[in-house]
């Protein structure tokens, strides 16, 4: 995807120092559940362990999760070389530079070590650990009000719990959405009834939920038994798009989006162009097969329309196939700061570079989907 300089397009430059990143991420600092957890619960929370090869693993409540490969990130000609964070992970203004270097004016913040929560099967540890962090990126938002905004930790492992955290976050911490992981949690699937609470708050306080993945090896991931001795590459290419699938599946043919018509959903960080395939095949299938899935009255494609969004970034180079089959007003932009698939510098720029989208399909990309998304101002 061809990259070029806004201001060299007339049309473009009202979007640059616009744009909305739906989706980045920080990272949390490695004693925030010692000083901000009582002794009994801090000395049971997520951390990782470093292996002497440099591989990570998480330690979470005394079990310890399979290794992951270590981090690596582009280097010169072609090589890789050890990801290094930009300061902008930890650093909120160092993050703020950043976005000013690309032109970002807004950005909803998402984890690190904060997606393992949902492997925690004590709901009290688990509802401690979401509560510590969204105190803390409350706090870390405070650097820029107006400009970063915290995404919400919400512990599914107690429903009641998840409920009555994302009202906190909401109405007392000023946050604009809460997400969880679309693996299954406590044993039970996005649809089941138990959540049902959480999505009739969410519609009432007005945010969306996020949907958003990991490749953590911490919770049971679609296929991971079929890829277990194979290259990680394997395991994370079936996990963030699978793993939405299932989701968007579960939400769209279990009835939740026909129960709660104004709940807002947005999948996460796993490109967008499964949802051209998916949302097709749903179709067809409503068709032949819908008399089976008595909870589905409304063709997927609508639901989908009304009440989703999913994610793009720089390097999804068919988001226009998803803009034509999908629709142009739930395709949101996302960076994925500072992972080191991520691009930094030049996230924006190859996107409004990308010839295969008209103007107004890269403003609302970048701006007004995602302004209306997370309802912010």
């Amino acid at each position: 995807m061809g990259r070029v300089s806004s201001a060299a397009q007339p049309e473009l430059a009202g979007i640059h120092g616009q744009v909305i990143d739906s989706d980045a991420h920080i990272g949390e600092p490695p004693d925030l559940w010692a000083r901000s957890l009582p002794k009994e619960l801090a000395d049971r929370a997520p951390r990782a362990v470093l292996e002497p090869d440099g591989r990570m693993r998480w330690r979470i409540d005394g079990r310890l999760t399979p290794a992951l490969p270590r981090w690596m990130a582009p280097g010169p000609g072609g090589t890789r070389v050890p990801y290094v964070p930009r300061p902008g992970l930890r650093d909120a203004e160092a993050h703020l530079r950043d976005m000013d270097l690309e032109g970002i004016r807004q950005a909803i913040l998402y984890p690190g070590v904060g997606l393992v929560f949902a492997a925690i099967e004590d709901p009290v540890l688990a509802t401690a650990c979401c509560r510590a962090y969204n105190d803390w990126l409350a706090e870390h938002c405070q650097a820029a009000p107006g400009r970063l905004f915290g995404a919400a930790a919400l512990p599914l492992q107690d429903v009641d719990a998840a409920v009555a955290e994302l009202t906190r976050a909401v109405e007392s911490l000023g946050m604009k959405t809460g997400y969880i992981r679309p693996n299954p949690i406590a044993g039970r699937v996005l649809h089941d009834p138990a959540h049902d609470a959480l999505w009739r708050r969410a519609a009432e306080l007005g945010v969306p939920i996020a949907i958003h993945e990991g490749t953590t090896r911490t919770c049971p991931t679609v296929g991971a038994e079929r890829v277990e001795d194979q290259p990680f590459l394997f395991l994370h290419m079936l996990s963030h798009p699978f793993e939405q699938m299932l989701a968007c599946l579960s939400l769209i043919g279990g009835g939740v989006l026909e129960r709660f018509p104004t709940l807002r959903v947005v999948f996460l960080e796993s490109g967008s162009a499964w949802t051209v395939y998916w949302l097709a095949r749903m179709d067809e299938h409503f068709e032949a097969w819908g008399y089976t899935c008595p909870e589905l009255a409304t063709r997927p494609s609508e639901l989908f329309r009304r009440q989703c969004f999913v994610s793009t970034d720089p390097e999804d180079h068919v988001v226009a196939a998803t803009l034509a089959h999908v629709g142009e007003d739930c395709v949101v932009w996302a960076s994925d700061y500072p992972h080191p698939d991520a691009i930094c510098p030049g996230a924006v720029e190859a996107t409004l570079g990308d010839p295969a989208l008209t103007p107004i399909q890269k403003r609302k990309l970048l701006v007004d989907n995602a302004r209306r998304l997370y309802a912010l101002s």
